[in-house]
């Protein structure tokens, strides 16, 4: 498995951006960009999203091998992890797996847990047949009876690519359906003794009260930061929250 990434750009130790479930790089390269000065920044597509290769299975270790694999391929010894929903799940698999090769992890609105399966109007949306569209705004009125919140449906939208005079989606919602991630948090063991954060969305439900407890099980060192203003999406309701938080983050990982 080769992932597809985005070079950002910056220089010294590398930080790598993992997006959360139907994301891709995409929604994360503004983010990226923005802290350019504080490493040499990549955002990676994972498996079976945006870019890179679909596979037939899509668990917790899979990704995390994945990431490792990544890294081997590129010369990279050691990395910082900034992981965002399902993303954050992996980044925490990996630092657990491979605590000599990260230098910190920041995790932003998902807690190393179970979370049960919760997008099946998502995946029905993005199995709707969009070949015969022809713009944008008609694949938008294809999926618009399954998804009418704006925010959800835009950032859907993000997955349909150009295919011939039609449309097609990215993701393999085939699998995905059957395993995203989410529910694997069993197959983590053990603790990482670096630098951690804990990003916690006040209008999202993600991270309940109890999960800094859960938290501080694996990662004695965490720090919990809430950014009240955000929803799931900080990147999008609290970029300059973020950002600060992200940048306290990558300093002290060094």
């Amino acid at each position: 498995m080769d992932l597809w990434y985005r070079d950002l750009g910056g220089q010294g130790e590398p930080i790598v951006i993992l997006h959360g479930l139907l994301g891709s790089s995409q929604n994360w390269a503004g983010m990226g960009r923005k802290l350019v000065d504080a490493g040499h920044v990549f955002a990676l597509d994972l498996r079976n999203h945006g870019e890179s290769p679909h596979a037939p299975t899509h668990t917790l270790s899979d990704c995390v091998q994945d990431l490792a694999d990544w890294a081997d391929a590129r010369g990279i010894p050691r990395l910082r992890l900034v992981g965002h929903s399902m993303g954050g799940l992996v980044a925490m698999g990996f630092a657990l797996r491979y605590a000599g090769r990260t230098v910190g992890v920041a995790s932003i609105d998902i807690a190393p847990r179970p979370y049960p399966p919760e997008h099946a109007v998502e995946f029905a949306a993005l199995k709707t047949d969009i070949g015969a569209c022809r713009t944008r705004a008609e694949v938008e009125a294809a999926i618009l009876p399954l998804i009418p919140d704006t925010r959800t449906r835009q950032f859907l939208l993000t997955n349909a690519v150009r295919d011939g005079s039609g449309f097609r989606w990215r993701p393999n919602v085939a699998v995905l359906e059957r395993h995203t991630v989410t529910s694997d948090w069993t197959e983590a063991h053990g603790t990482y003794e670096g630098e951690a954060l804990l990003i916690a969305c006040g209008r999202s439900s993600y991270v309940r009260a109890g999960d800094p407890d859960v938290m501080r099980r694996y990662f004695p060192r965490v720090r919990i930061e809430t950014l009240a203003a955000a929803d799931h999406w900080p990147h999008v309701t609290a970029p300059s929250e973020l950002e600060s938080a992200l940048r306290g983050f990558l300093g002290r990982a060094q």
